[in-house]
């Protein structure tokens, strides 16, 4: 269905929705985000995934933000680094050494205390290579781990590294229920137990996760009673049971979520440092060609994209920095709109159009590739969709694969992949994508990408603890990315969120990836309450 047939049956359906609302009206319904005096507050949100567990160790929360868990420290709504399970802390001078002053009288939700050992259990099972926990590339360089007493932990690290603190939000999981179970098989990970505002009650996949307000929380039970969790594939279907009041809050795309905004619900947008860029793997001969990369940079229509698929909530990029962030290199070479750059790098490389069918080809083999996505995605679809279209204007064909993750993984080394990455922390949340080390492992480095320089300056951005220094490194880091293009950079994306204006409490915190429970709008959902 195209874009403008969709907007004008949204349109109609929301029309009977505000109808028939106006007719329920003073039935006795109770209003979206309301709680009867006298009863249990329910709210019910629905985000853009699901997640296939609950575990931190597997990357469940690894920015923070989990309901279930708490990491030694958490980010705050200016994304700073404040106590949580660590009630305070202290940094050696040669900045290899921390120690943890821990919380006491801290309960696991099943009546355990909580102690430095736990800690300890956590951070050894995300360095334990038999586990493979995609956070292991942020703790790889703790060399010893120290309990001092029940409530101090002392962390030695074989060099300086400048994030540290901040990978210290994942969740701390109790040893007593994981010590001597397989991690990635553990019941565990489908029915945790944590320290968290929330306590876990169901999870029925596929539809939703049950939550409920911890009495014995150590920062006081939350003011909702009971979070559920509702897992809605469809935007539209999400969209309408925001509006209609069965769902409080929601993560929608912008095109969705603008249109929306009534009386009753508004639209919270919150800005982030998540980017897309399409991945042009080394693998693939094709994409080897630097005059190739840089050409389809110049051939996509950025802002096009910005202005009309995220309705203006983001910005264009050429770089994985957005520009506010402090590691942000002004400098770094940019790729605007330029047909005529475009076809004339083409042309550089031997692209002609032999046969006059307006695609380039060369050695009697057309300029053509497959840009993958996951099928269940609308905005990265209509993203590729307009990739596609662009670069057809310079003689570029490109087929389009929607497709599930698991058919996406085998292919990525050959095929072009649409990514979402996030650079709203530290710089080093660039360290795992391209660094050569990666290649191979899991997600991480999707491009092959191997550059000497680049992994030089990762290592010294990560080592360096005075932050001018770091700037100036990461800045040359961007002006290597910037030339090589090994993904074609788009865009960052704000996230939009539709929200029952009885949800009071909400906080806007900058985020990286959403779509999950685990960070986003709900960062604080420990302080929201209905009314």
């Amino acid at each position: 269905m195209k874009p403008g047939k969709r907007f004008f049956l949204l349109t109609g359906i929301l029309l009977l929705v505000v109808m028939l609302s106006s007719l329920l009206a003073g039935c006795g319904k109770q209003e979206p985000g309301t709680a009867p005096k006298g009863r249990e507050s329910t709210l019910v949100v629905a985000p853009k995934y699901e997640g296939d567990n609950l575990n931190p160790i597997l990357g469940y929360g690894k920015y923070g933000g989990s309901k279930f868990f708490n990491g030694l420290v958490k980010f705050d709504e200016s994304l700073n680094v404040v106590p949580d399970l660590a009630e305070s802390w202290e940094i050696s001078p040669d900045g290899k050494t921390y120690t943890f002053h821990l919380r006491k009288g801290v309960r696991w939700h099943d009546g355990k205390e909580f102690t430095a050992d736990d800690v300890k259990f956590t951070y050894e099972r995300i360095l334990d290579p038999e586990v493979a926990s995609p956070l292991k590339p942020y703790f790889e360089l703790v060399e010893k781990i120290d309990v001092v007493d029940d409530y101090t932990l002392r962390i030695q690290l074989s060099e300086p590294y400048a994030p540290f603190l901040e990978k210290l939000v994942v969740g701390i999981v109790p040893k007593h229920l994981l010590d001597g179970k397989d991690i990635k098989t553990a019941e565990f990970n489908q029915h945790p137990v944590g320290t968290g505002p929330f306590k876990f009650v169901e999870w029925r996949k596929g539809e939703r996760l049950v939550m409920e307000a911890n009495p014995d929380y150590f920062l006081g039970k939350p003011e909702i009673d009971r979070v559920v969790v509702s897992f809605i594939p469809d935007e539209n279907t999400r969209l309408l049971q925001t509006v209609k009041g069965e769902v409080d809050v929601a993560f929608l795309p912008p095109k969705l979520a603008s249109k929306a905004e009534s009386s009753e619900v508004q639209v919270f947008t919150v800005p982030t440092g998540e980017w897309c860029g399409i991945a042009l793997p080394y693998e693939n001969p094709l994409f080897r060609d630097r005059n190739l990369r840089q050409a389809l940079a110049y051939a996509i229509d950025k802002q096009s994209i910005v202005d009309n698929i995220l309705e203006g909530k983001g910005e264009p990029t050429s770089i994985p920095f957005r520009s506010n962030h402090w590691a942000y290199n002004p400098k770094a070479k940019r790729y605007s709109l330029n047909l005529e750059k475009a076809k004339a790098l083409l042309a550089a490389s031997g692209w002609k159009d032999t046969d006059g069918d307006g695609i380039l080809d060369k050695n009697g083999k057309p300029l053509r590739f497959t840009l993958m996505y996951p099928a269940d995605d609308v905005l990265r679809k209509d993203i590729c969709t307009a990739v596609r279209t662009d670069l057809r204007k310079v003689g570029v064909d490109v087929e389009l694969a929607g497709l599930s993750w698991e058919q996406i993984k085998p292919r990525m080394y050959q095929d072009a992949t649409l990514f979402f990455f996030a650079t709203v922390y530290d710089p080093d949340d660039q360290y795992p994508i391209w660094h050569s080390k990666f290649i191979g492992q899991g997600w991480w480095n999707p491009t092959c990408f191997r550059n000497r320089k680049v992994d030089e300056l990762l290592e010294k951005g990560r080592a360096t603890m005075d932050k001018q220094k770091r700037r100036e490194i990461y800045g040359e880091l961007q002006e290597i990315l910037a030339e090589e293009q090994p993904m074609v950079f788009i865009a960052f994306m704000d996230h939009t969120y539709l929200c029952s204006k009885g949800v009071k409490g909400i906080k806007i915190q900058p985020e990286g990836h959403s779509g999950y429970m685990t960070e986003g709008l709900w960062w604080n959902l420990e302080e929201w309450s209905l009314e």
